[in-house]
């Protein structure tokens, strides 16, 4: 199983020109892609519905869109007629396999004076690979400061921990205690004839984190060292950074997803923001990582992680 990470900037190329061709291009062969900064009906991308273009570009995808920005972008003509538009800008993910149910959360933001700040979200989706159901977030958090992404990743652990005490989407078969409820609830189709959505604790955490190895927003992911056992001890409730668990290429590659552009914009060097964290059902599983970092299309690179067939 391949999956695949990609900040796209709303398309926005290191040439200055939205470009949804390598886009697509660029992740396309994953089984699982997820995507953050794509927006529809912003001025700056030419007003486009940027879902719709890379849908299009990607018909064998499965796919799903959770804005955590959204205000109105609607036009009113001089009779009166409206266009009913959204500003929206958000993360998606698109699957090989059917998208069994989809929650879209808006993190924790908190108010600045001055800096620009805006919500941010995860996108929460279970895929009914041919594996067996995998729980898979595409997440973009702040980029505002450590404060702000600890609450955020603090909110997503809280999710991770009580999704079984939350259950799916529905959960529960229906008033079976009362014969002529019962029936009711049969005619109204409430469950749309489908069994609850199946649970699982298999659960990976892909995007761009906005912060670096090593961090605390980081460490309050995959925990601290611990000398005592000479690394970091994977709780069941906590995850693991695939690119440590492939195993060894033979390259020093850093890992970098993030460069520059323009070259001079602080902190003036690459950094590696995006991950794919890994529950401990997955965390064995991990065969291969890599960094495409040919890709134009954004001032991020696509992160790319293999896994094996026994998962």
């Amino acid at each position: 199983m391949k999956l695949v990470t990609y900040n796209i900037r709303y398309a926005l190329g290191l040439d200055g020109k939205h470009d949804y061709d390598r886009i697509t291009q660029a992740v396309h062969g994953a089984d699982v892609i997820a995507l953050q900064e794509v927006e529809r009906h912003w001025r700056r991308s030419g007003m486009a519905d940027q879902v719709a273009l890379i849908e299009e570009r990607l018909p064998r995808y499965h796919s799903c869109y959770g804005p955590a920005f959204d205000v109105d972008a609607s036009e009113t003509a001089p009779d009166g007629h409206v266009t009913r538009r959204r500003r929206q800008f958000g993360t998606m993910i698109l699957s090989r396999w059917p998208i069994r149910e989809a929650r879209s959360h808006i993190l924790p933001k908190l108010a600045t004076r001055q800096n620009f700040n805006m919500d941010m979200g995860a996108l929460e989706c279970v895929i009914a690979s041919d594996r067996g159901p995998i729980r898979v977030f595409s997440i973009h958090l702040s980029a505002i400061s450590i404060r702000e992404r600890l609450l955020q990743i603090d909110h997503l652990l809280d999710l991770r921990r009580n999704a079984r005490a939350r259950g799916g989407s529905w959960t529960g078969e229906g008033p079976v205690r009362n014969e002529s409820e019962w029936q009711e609830f049969l005619r109204r189709d409430w469950n749309n004839g489908e069994p609850v959505p199946e649970m699982t604790d298999k659960t990976v955490w892909m995007g761009d984190f906005n912060s670096v190895p090593e961090g605390p927003e980081y460490c309050q992911i995959v925990g601290e060292f611990d000398p005592t056992i000479g690394g970091r001890l994977l709780h069941a409730d906590g995850f693991a950074d695939s690119w440590h668990l492939a195993p060894p290429d033979g390259n020093d590659d850093p890992g970098h997803t993030w460069w520059p552009d323009p070259p001079d914009r602080a902190p003036g060097r690459p950094l590696r923001l995006d991950y794919c964290f890994l529950s401990p059902e997955l965390a064995p599983h991990v065969i291969r990582k890599w960094v495409d970092a040919e890709a134009q299309g954004s001032d991020h690179r696509p992160y790319w992680v293999q896994l094996s067939d026994d998962i």
